[in-house]
């Protein structure tokens, strides 16, 4: 059974210096106000209330429209600050749960930090993104259940399947490490010495708390769905796409709408994979987590060693964390192998394919593997070696981290806008743009510069025609040139482009 970690002063000052470099050198590298693409459409709808892109978010929004009320703060920002906040809890928890399964405290800030590494990690910390406060909620509903493992609090219990049941509402990739987490709660409760029936009826009551982060997610999104939320992303995807009914058709409509977008019917066309497809993403898998150079790796003895030894590390870790608290070791194998499912369905390479928990699982097991040398509760000399490596990681995490991505300062779309220039926009613009810049434009609209009058459009160029065909007499603009054949001559005009209305050519989409 995984015991409470008592931690001395050393320890506590160790986990504290982890924390407080990784803040200290990432908290300057937010972006200072709306970003582009996904990021600003998930500060956007925490700013209004709104819903964004499949599956909605409603959880995140809610959540994140409470940092938005900070009176003087930009709205956008908050929302930054919150998903970095959710960043720096996950690696606090990350350190807890090695030093909860015989981990010394030194041994696992070093991995913290290490995990802060990788760049998927990296990027996540510095940009508003549903990721890592994904992983959060992940990781916090493990800990919940391996403390109720260890204490028999019945709270704990309910408190993590409410955790994962908000992961299950807000990110639906999590429904891989399902199985994984309901098996764990079981032997949770059956550890507990409690009946059969008793043991049941526990994890039923459980199951109950899990179910009410979904009802309110419906319940937000059926509230919310409506043509004069701020921010609605199936009003605007409708627009372009057209394939679902209007929110003000009924309930039955209604009903249709939230259930094409908390299934993230949008992307099923992204699911789904061959035998080549699965091999192709095991290989980028493997590229991920073990960022060596294997090109230069010409003979395959030398491959195969560093497979070996990644293969052993991990299997001591499984079966040590076995052998201290088998619920731990399902929780990390859901967090490990429902990512793994995932990627392999998943035909899409990039942060969507969720590999966070992937990398906080493993994270967790190679500080298990390493807990027979440097133990949690080592000698004078082990205990020694352990803060040695925190503090070697904690000076190489300081003197890197300059060097390493800028990725929240790249999503920063403040200069864009501010050449843009809203406010001396004439009456009545209307912007036509790709996804990657109209989330900012519509925060701007509504938040910076109270354009009201400004139209933003978002849709591929060979809609535009289309979608402006009744506002031919209003100034348009589009942040990109279309092609000629799509009905338009295109004059530059700041960061925009001028559009005008030209006949369209043979096999062009008719204005």
């Amino acid at each position: 059974m995984a015991p409470q970690p008592c931690l001395d002063r050393l320890d506590k000052i160790l986990i504290g210096l982890t924390i407080a470099v990784i803040s200290v050198v990432t908290i300057g590298r937010l972006p200072p106000g709306i970003c582009s693409a996904d990021s600003g459409g998930l500060q956007l709808a925490c700013a209004t209330l709104g819903i964004t892109h499949p599956p909605g978010y409603a959880g995140y929004a809610s959540l994140g429209y409470l940092f938005t009320l900070v009176p003087g703060v930009d709205p956008a920002y908050m929302v930054s600050l919150a998903s970095w906040g959710c960043g720096l809890i996950t690696l606090w928890l990350c350190i807890l749960i090695q030093v909860r399964l015989g981990v010394a405290v030194g041994v696992a800030c070093a991995l913290a930090l290490v995990l802060t590494a990788f760049p998927r990690v990296w990027s996540n910390l510095l940009v508003p993104e549903v990721y890592l406060p994904s992983l959060l909620f992940e990781a916090a509903a493990a800990y919940m259940i391996m403390a109720y493992a260890g204490d028999g609090r019945p709270r704990s219990l309910y408190l993590g399947a409410a955790l994962f049941g908000f992961v299950l509402a807000n990110r639906p990739p999590a429904v891989f490490a399902f199985p994984f987490f309901l098996v764990a709660a079981w032997l949770a409760c059956r550890r507990r010495g409690a009946s059969l029936r008793a043991s049941a009826a526990r994890l039923a009551l459980a199951s109950a708390f899990g179910v009410l982060p979904g009802i309110y997610t419906v319940g937000y999104l059926w509230v919310r769905d409506a043509p004069d939320t701020p921010y609605n992303y199936l009003e605007q995807f409708n627009a372009e796409a057209g394939i679902l009914p209007e929110s003000e058709d009924g309930a039955a409509a209604k009903a249709h709408r939230i259930f094409w977008l908390v299934t993230g019917r949008q992307f099923g066309d992204k699911m789904g994979n061959t035998l080549t497809g699965v091999r192709y993403k095991l290989l980028w898998l493997r590229n991920e987590l073990l960022p060596f150079p294997w090109e230069a790796l010409q003979l395959m003895p030398y491959r195969l060693i560093v497979a070996i030894d990644a293969f052993a590390i991990l299997t001591l870790g499984v079966v040590l964390a076995g052998r201290r608290c088998p619920v731990a070791m399902w929780l990390l194998a859901g967090m490990g192998l429902g990512s793994i499912l995932f990627v392999c369905l998943y035909r899409v390479n990039g942060d969507a394919a969720d590999i966070l928990p992937l990398l906080f699982a493993l994270t967790v097991l190679i500080g298990v593997a390493i807990s027979p040398l440097l133990p949690a509760r080592g000698n004078a000399w082990q205990r020694g070696v352990a803060v040695s490596l925190a503090i070697a990681a904690l000076a190489a995490t300081t003197v890197l981290a300059p060097a390493r991505r800028k990725t929240g300062l790249n999503m920063d779309a403040l200069p864009f806008l501010a050449e843009l220039d809203m406010p001396s926009l004439p009456q009545d613009t209307v912007i036509c743009s790709h996804w990657g810049s109209s989330t900012p434009l519509w925060y701007a609209q509504r938040f910076i510069y109270n354009r009201p009058d400004v139209t933003v459009i978002n849709a591929p160029d060979s809609e535009w025609a289309r979608l402006t065909e009744d506002l031919r007499e209003l100034p348009i603009f589009g942040t990109d040139p279309p092609a000629p054949e799509y009905g338009f001559a295109a004059e530059p005009y700041r960061n925009l482009w001028r559009l005008e209305y030209q006949e369209a050519t043979e096999g062009a989409s008719p204005p």
